[in-house]
């Protein structure tokens, strides 16, 4: 059995073949007929339509026979597509290129073989019509001709059926733009209409039924001006219908962008929109316009709010300038107190009643300066962008709010604070005071009459049924009526006058309390006052501080101090110069050499922020030279207002002080370092 070749457009004749889509599709009456046809014409009892594709012959049509496939490598078909030329075999079995073929041996048995080529108008021979005999047999010129004018035949009808696919595909195309376009407008918040040269509308997406409040369908066949309401312009005036984007639009032939205008609805409320008309034409004569409008209700109140927004970014850029400004001084402030205070009381056991009265003065100064301390830091932590869930106890957060809206709550109402022990949620120290302080304030406003004697604002915290932390505000108000009590959290929302608020401090706190994972949650009766209910994810409870009023008993350590302010390296100095040797700098540079000269010390107290080195190039500095003293950096902060400065941070395991620092703090640190030595 011969092996056939494969023509030498084989490639392209598979593309072809392939264009036609047909391969392995159901039987269709048009070529089962021209194959009964060929068997009746030319009297034999076998007749079909193959195509080659390839590894196989895939039989399109037959007659006489039950075959659905052959493969290529015994397909007679093969042989008509290699050379183009229709076959002929009288005789298969003493024909030595066939006889031994499984066809001629086995069934359908073989024995005669006519075929004339499927050849495209480009040349190429997708397969072959042929007729069988089981017996040998002769074939007449006539016969051959009717058989060649059969395969011209199925490929007309091939030609036609592709055609007809093609259309088909075509039309369903088109459909499935048309409901992909459909699709996208419906899913635009962009209103979008298709009117004619009279204003009519043939066409409006479900955004412009939604900004108009009225069903799309609606608004067919109706032009701009047949509906029940009005338009007003940017100012408020009326809006004449000859100045109306749509009308100026086909009246010019120009496009019309972003055109602010009111519409009063026939709800007698007020929607702002940005309408754009864009005309079509046809034949050089406008035949219509396509009109876009959003709706811009909301932005034009966010921008009226924008010189406030503008406004609130400062002053949070300037609160967090000013804590670090001011925790400097009141860092050495504290620090002197706490060690004047310290000195005092060790100089006598039992104080005359002027040194009681030059302590009670003292401390009555460092009471102060604490609360200043406390109320810097509520500034820095408003003024913080990044975010960590970390432990955060409940009770001083409380009061630093309460410091934080003192100016809202002191005249109007008396606070009764109750925190249950140990009280620690799982969040961010910033956001849950930007949280409270939103609370407390609506809370001191919402009493019509400062009147501190009845009116009563609490804070609870206590651990909820379902083990979350429980943050409660409560007042004995006037309460939220219930058709607004819906509505309070909604952005803008707001019953309060003009310049007296912006509707977004419950908006924002719910998003706040949402992003640390809790619920923000709302009773209120009119007449009987409100409750606010943060619920938040329990932490364990942060470990405190050991007690170090004992740890400075014991090894002395060889500290550095580095800051450029005179007084916090004096102040430092002085609480720790009792029990430690201490060294202090304030020019980076001079602590620089006196490390590059291999002058060893136990600990380094750094601040961040200097001129020259700051603590971050010193410390790199250090890990480049001397590795060994990496780890005995302790930096000192006012308060990381520089992006990398804070990125350094949080890239280090060293430990860091906060100014204003507690003395406490400072000793433990430095006993702790003592005893590493």
């Amino acid at each position: 059995m011969s092996v056939t070749p494969k023509p030498w457009n084989e490639t392209t004749r598979l593309l072809a073949l392939r264009s036609y889509v047909v391969l392995d599709t159901p039987s269709e009456p048009a070529f089962d007929n021209l194959a009964r046809l060929a068997s009746y014409v030319l009297e034999v009892p076998i007749a079909m339509i193959s195509l080659v594709d390839a590894e196989r012959e895939w039989v399109l049509a037959q007659y006489g026979v039950a075959l659905h496939e052959i493969p290529r490598d015994i397909s007679l078909a093969s042989h008509i597509v290699a050379t183009g030329e229709p076959l002929v075999i009288g005789n298969t079995w003493t024909d030595q290129r066939f006889a031994r073929n499984p066809l001629v041996l086995g069934e359908p048995r073989i024995g005669f073989y006519a075929g004339a080529p499927l050849s495209t108008k480009s040349g190429e021979v997708l397969g072959a019509v042929c007729m069988i005999d089981h017996n040998a047999r002769e074939i007449t010129m006539g016969q051959l001709e009717m058989l060649k004018i059969l395969a011209e035949q199925v490929i007309a009808q091939l030609e036609v059926r592709r055609s007809r696919l093609d259309l088909i595909n075509e039309r369903a195309a088109a459909r499935d733009i048309a409901d992909r376009l459909t699709m996208v407008f419906d899913a635009m918040n962009e209103g979008v209409m298709m009117q004619e040269a009279d204003s009519r509308i043939t066409y409006a997406n479900r955004a412009a039924g939604l900004i108009l409040s009225v069903d799309p369908s609606a608004l067919y066949d109706r032009t701009t001006f047949e509906h029940p309401w009005r338009y007003v312009r940017e100012d408020g005036h009326e809006l004449p219908n000859h100045d109306h984007p749509v009308v100026v639009s086909l009246r010019t032939g120009l496009p019309v962008r972003n055109t602010v205008v009111g519409i009063h609805k026939f709800d007698g409320s007020l929607t702002w929109i940005s309408i754009s008309a864009v005309p079509r034409t046809k034949d050089g004569k406008i035949s219509g316009v396509v009109t876009t409008f959003h709706d811009i209700t909301a932005l034009r109140k966010a921008t009226e709010l924008a010189t406030q927004q503008e406004r609130l970014a400062t002053v949070g850029t300037l609160a967090a300038g000013v804590g670090h400004e001011i925790n400097n001084p009141l860092a050495y402030i504290l620090g002197n107190l706490d060690y004047t205070l310290s000195e005092l009381a060790t100089m006598s056991s039992a104080p005359s009643a002027q040194m009681q009265e030059i302590m009670s003065v003292l401390a009555e100064a460092r009471e102060g300066a604490d609360r200043i301390r406390k109320i810097v830091r509520g500034l820095r932590a408003l003024a913080r962008e990044d975010v960590a869930l970390i432990g955060v106890p409940v009770a001083p957060v409380v009061e630093m709010s309460l410091s934080m809206a003192a100016h809202e709550v002191r005249s109007k109402a008396h606070v009764v604070t109750t925190i249950e022990d140990g009280a620690t949620v799982l969040g961010d120290e910033s956001r849950l005071t930007q949280i409270l302080v939103n609370l407390l304030v609506n809370a001191g406003q919402a009493f019509e009459e400062a009147n501190p004697a009845r009116n009563e604002i609490s804070i609870t915290a206590t651990t909820a049924a379902d083990s979350r932390m429980g943050i409660y505000v409560r007042d004995n108000g006037p309460g939220i009526p219930a058709p607004i009590l819906s509505r309070i959290f909604d952005p803008f929302f707001t019953t309060k006058g003009a310049g007296q608020g912006t509707g977004l401090g419950l908006s924002v706190s719910r998003n706040l309390v949402d992003a640390l994972g809790g619920e923000l949650l709302v009773q209120s009766k009119e007449g009987e006052g409100t409750t606010f209910s943060i619920l938040l994810p329990l932490a364990s409870q942060a470990t405190p501080e050991a007690n170090t009023a004992a740890a400075t008993i014991g090894p002395r350590a060889r500290i550095m101090v580095v800051d450029d302010e005179i007084a916090v390296v004096n102040t430092i100095r002085r609480i720790l110069a009792r029990d430690h040797d201490v060294t202090t700098f304030n020019d980076s540079r001079l602590a620089a050499s006196s490390l590059a000269a291999g002058d060893v010390y136990d600990l380094i107290f750094c601040d961040l922020m200097m001129p020259y080195y700051t603590g971050q190039e010193l410390y790199v500095k250090v890990v480049a030279e001397r590795p060994g003293l990496a780890d005995r950096f302790v930096f000192i902060t006012a308060g990381a207002t520089n992006p990398n400065a804070r990125a350094f941070l949080a890239g280090v395991k060293n430990d860091r002080i906060e100014k204003p620092f507690a003395v406490e703090k400072l000793l433990s640190v430095a006993a702790r370092f003592a005893k590493a030595r």
